[in-house]
């Protein structure tokens, strides 16, 4: 029997919090967890990394949550060719998707970037063969994809080239 997965689902511009939290599959941190981590930031940067209390969480934010959780991300660059090899490494825990999104008028009004947040989470079975839960915040449920269909998808999204996509991998320590 499956375990149920745990799914955010979109509230406000808080994709970023809601992928992070999909991909770990607990409702680790919050909306202020989150702006406590951008603030942190800002105080190293001094440049925002957020829109208050909407969200809008840019890259630095996921990154830092997931080094909290001993993960680092490495860029999929776009002229890297996506394979199952790439894919089943077994340090790669998930996938973090950045890419472009319509974009409603209110959006628009606001001049807020028309991007979003996804988490793709590797999941291995008994037989230690794996699937993949796709968890879009937007989606009222993730969709669970194979090794092949995961690997169309990304080399779909790859061929924009504002989409932005990351390997999720699990820190060695030495």
């Amino acid at each position: 029997m499956q375990q149920k997965q745990i799914h955010e689902t979109q509230t406000l511009r808080r994709c970023g919090l809601h992928a992070v939290n999909n991909l770990l599959q607990q409702n680790k941190y919050t909306r202020q967890d989150f702006e406590n981590i951008a603030e942190e930031i800002k105080l190293e940067t001094a440049q925002s990394h957020y829109t208050y209390f909407f969200g809008n969480y840019d890259l630095n934010v996921i990154q830092r949550a997931l080094l909290k959780e001993k993960y680092e991300l490495e860029w999929i660059r776009k002229n890297q060719t996506i394979t199952e090899e790439l894919l089943s490494d077994e340090n790669v825990y998930g996938l973090i998707i950045n890419k472009v999104k319509q974009i409603s008028f209110i959006e628009r009004l606001c001049q807020w970037e028309p991007r979003h947040w996804i988490s793709i989470r590797k999941n291995i079975k008994s037989d230690n063969s794996f699937e993949f839960s796709y968890h879009d915040s937007l989606l009222n449920v993730p969709m669970t994809q194979k090794i092949i269909e995961l690997i169309k998808l990304l080399q779909e999204l790859q061929q924009n080239q504002d989409n932005y996509l990351l390997l999720v991998k699990k820190i060695q320590i030495n």
